[in-house]
């Protein structure tokens, strides 16, 4: 299955690739995603950086986590290996890419994900993608690489700044060799800075992007998400508040289900 080029059965269907850098706004942006109608996985739990959750897809997490190592043991996202080496696990990992393609855009007609991994795996993905549409986000370097600090302050392997900004030059790169190598392919840029200022006209860009229109309803929704910069504090704190370590895990579970109904209605 080449990109572009879709079964009958799925001629009507997109696939909304979220590729971004870790840090860089990419939850936001998928947050914003999903409102406008695209599903983009299962929710997530607010969490100290992403007070709204950070919208990604534990089925993407382990499958770019056993792509990192067998690749090169040990390796993650803060320190990728060679390109060569993710290059070479296509042949390996073609059918679990497929399977889990399959499985998630099974009956969506506009469907995609988020996964800082992806900047690494994209060009494992792509052979395999049907009518996939890339949102490009950005972010200020300096901005990226200081969040990066803060966010691998409790890691066991913490990130500098200048590693910081070592990685987002690396990831830059590896963004604009693959928009370079597929000029064909449907794309649209967007800034964290410029979501932040003005949700609701970064948000028109997105449905056009993707065909859908901007309701009223959704630009509540997408006004409630974006969340200023002076207001996080405050929704850390609550999300603390509401979905932190007092709410036992099998609860969580039980929630989990009835969450992304709710959120599918709302959209």
């Amino acid at each position: 299955m080449r990109h572009g080029v879709a079964p009958p059965a799925a001629a009507d269907q997109k696939t909304v690739v979220v590729l971004g850098q870790a840090r860089s706004g990419t939850s936001v942006t998928t947050g914003v995603l999903e409102t406008l109608g695209v599903d983009m996985g299962p929710p997530s739990w607010p969490t100290d950086w992403n007070p709204k959750g950070n919208f990604e897809d534990e089925s993407f997490g382990k499958l770019h986590k056993a792509i990192l190592n067998s690749a090169e043991a040990g390796r993650t996202y803060f320190d990728p290996p060679a390109r060569e080496r993710l290059l070479a696990q296509g042949d390996k990992f073609a059918r679990q890419i497929q399977d889990l393609l399959a499985e998630k855009s099974n009956g969506k007609p506009l469907w995609g994900w988020k996964h800082p991994d992806t900047i690494m795996m994209i060009d494992l993905y792509l052979p395999h993608l049907v009518n996939p549409h890339f949102v490009v986000v950005f972010r200020n370097p300096l901005g990226t690489a200081q969040s990066t600090v803060e966010h691998t302050r409790r890691f066991e392997d913490k990130v500098d700044l200048d590693r910081a900004l070592k990685l987002v030059h690396y990831y830059h790169g590896e963004m604009l060799r693959f928009l370079d190598l597929h000029p064909e392919l449907p794309k649209v840029f967007l800034a964290f800075e410029e979501l932040v200022e003005n949700p609701l006209r970064e948000a028109q860009k997105l449905a056009d992007f993707i065909g859908v229109e901007l309701t009223e309803k959704k630009m509540r929704q997408v006004e409630r998400l974006v969340i200023p910069r002076e207001k996080i504090a405050a929704e850390k704190t609550r999300a603390k508040t509401l979905m932190g370590g007092k709410i036992p895990r099998l609860v969580k579970k039980k929630l989990l289900p009835l969450l992304r109904s709710q959120r599918k209605i709302e959209t």
